[in-house]
């Protein structure tokens, strides 16, 4: 961790100044170097009422977001008498017999993992990955029929923006009550698990996203690539280097402003200033646990490469694991993105690069992960814009709907496909959202994401009574539970 310079220190004054003075609704507030916190103002909503089991030991959740849209269905892939069909209906877009690896037999069949992916395979192989077949956003069970005749659709279908907004927030449509995200939810029922934590429990490697956002809990935004640095004047032990002349008058004017902020009429003063504040004592948390991680395996053997930024994310992900309950985090959630998934054209030669990146992330990830023990308190899974099209349309793929997501981690009852694998067939396909203008192979999700998110909140602790309130649409589903988690 490096110390903060003059100019750095100027920049916090003016900001905080600017912070304190303007109506803020979200402030954003930058603690050092590469971190952000990010939350409404409190007392903007009515605070959701609290409903967990915090037993079991801490529990971290990661969101793996391949944003673009991923081409999950050459991911995995049925290696049964159904690969025929599937290689004849993707044509050009299959994946090769050659580039699969058998790694299970479901009981929806047996299952190859693409070959460009190694620690997936042996995972699903150890039964420490689940597959969730065709999943999407859905308001109710969905059939071809009601597709047709535009019953209960969510908004805007295969619209990049939308679409991962849906993901994100578990809803139907973009806006209103609906519209925080799941993540956030998450955070604010579990809140009670993290009392008297020094940092809030949510945090972003990839920044501002929906999954996180909440009425009133907070997510901290860290950049990977930049350390963490405390604040010059709000930290009587930072920057020593630097004249006491300077030190302290900044200082002064800092706990000025605070008192000013704190005694205000206004609300939004009162509340920016605690923010602040909480933002800068998060970052000498923050600061402080992850320099305790000099040295220590795994991450003494580990230097991520900085070019992969998904890599770079992961680390300080494995990192935030590793310190959790030295920041008092019994409940963690954690946000990652690898973007590059649109791939309308020359996705031939682009999948195996995506594959490759993402495979050179995961697995030391996954290795850290097991080293430090915690494997069995770690759950990542993944989402995605939307599946693609099953059809080439000559040099690529299309935005589509339902495609499939990936669960792995310790407590993860793997090994298995949850959901079913959707209809490969050209012809008479039920699966296939069909507009009337051809066969393309976007096909309707069998799983609604308000069923896959339940099934990770109930692992994370939080209560059957409060999961309708965090999935708007789950009680239209009759299995709210899909079963890919232990425990």
């Amino acid at each position: 961790m490096t110390p903060s310079s003059t100019r750095r220190g100027l920049s916090r004054r003016a900001l905080l100044a600017r912070a304190l003075a303007a109506p803020l609704l979200m402030p954003t507030l930058r603690l050092g170097a590469g971190v952000t916190m990010t939350s409404l103002a409190a007392g903007a909503l009515p605070t959701m009422a609290n409903a967990a089991d915090c037993g079991g030991g801490p529990r971290s959740l990661v969101c793996l977001f391949l944003a673009g849209g991923a081409d999950t269905f050459n991911l995995v892939v049925p290696s049964d008498a159904r690969y025929a069909t599937y290689r004849a209906t993707r044509g050009d877009m299959a994946v090769g017999e050659a580039d699969l690896v058998d790694t299970a037999v479901t009981s929806d069949g047996p299952l190859a993992v693409h070959a460009g992916l190694p620690t997936f395979q042996r995972l699903m192989a150890a039964g420490r990955l689940a597959v969730v077949g065709n999943v999407g956003p859905l308001i109710r069970p969905t059939t071809q029929a009601d597709y047709r005749a535009g019953i209960s659709l969510p908004e805007s279908l295969y619209a990049h923006n939308t679409q991962q907004k849906l993901w994100q927030t578990a809803a139907a449509r973009v806006s209103g009550a609906s519209g925080f995200g799941w993540g956030g939810a998450l955070a604010e029922h579990l809140a009670a698990c993290n009392a008297g934590a020094r940092v809030p429990a949510a945090f972003s490697m990839a920044g501002d996203n929906a999954w996180q956002s909440a009425r009133d809990a907070r997510y901290t935004s860290l950049n990977p690539n930049i350390a963490i640095q405390r604040l010059f004047g709000h930290d009587a032990g930072v920057a020593t280097w630097i004249a006491e002349s300077s030190r302290v008058p900044v200082a002064e004017r800092l706990a000025r402003l605070f008192r000013h902020a704190e005694g205000s009429d206004s609300i939004m003063a009162r509340e920016a200033a605690a923010a602040v504040d909480a933002s800068l004592s998060a970052a000498d948390a923050l600061d402080g646990a992850l320099d305790s991680l000099a040295g220590r395996a795994p991450f003494d053997s580990w230097q991520p490469d900085a070019t992969n930024r998904l890599e770079t994310q992961l680390a300080l992900v494995a990192r935030l694991i590793a310190v959790r309950e030295t920041l008092g985090l019994q409940r963690q959630l954690f946000f990652v993105q690898m973007g590059g998934w649109d791939t309308h054209s020359n996705q031939n030669e682009r999948f195996p690069v995506l594959l490759d990146e993402l495979e050179r992330s995961v697995m030391p990830y996954q290795q850290a992960i097991d080293d430090l023990g915690v494997a069995d308190s770690v759950t990542t899974f993944t989402a995605t814009d939307f599946g693609r099209t099953l059809t080439s349309n000559g040099n690529g793929t299309d935005h589509g709907w339902g495609g499939h997501a990936l669960v792995f981690g310790g407590a993860v009852a793997g090994g298995e496909l949850y959901g079913r694998l959707p209809s490969y067939a050209r012809t008479a396909n039920p699966d296939e959202a069909d507009d009337g203008r051809g066969f393309a192979g976007r096909l309707i999700p069998s799983v609604s994401v308000n069923q896959y998110g339940a099934t990770l909140a109930r692992w994370m602790g939080v209560d059957e009574s409060a999961l309708d309130g965090v999935f708007p649409d789950l009680s239209a589903f009759a299995r709210r539970d899909l079963g890919f988690m232990r425990g």
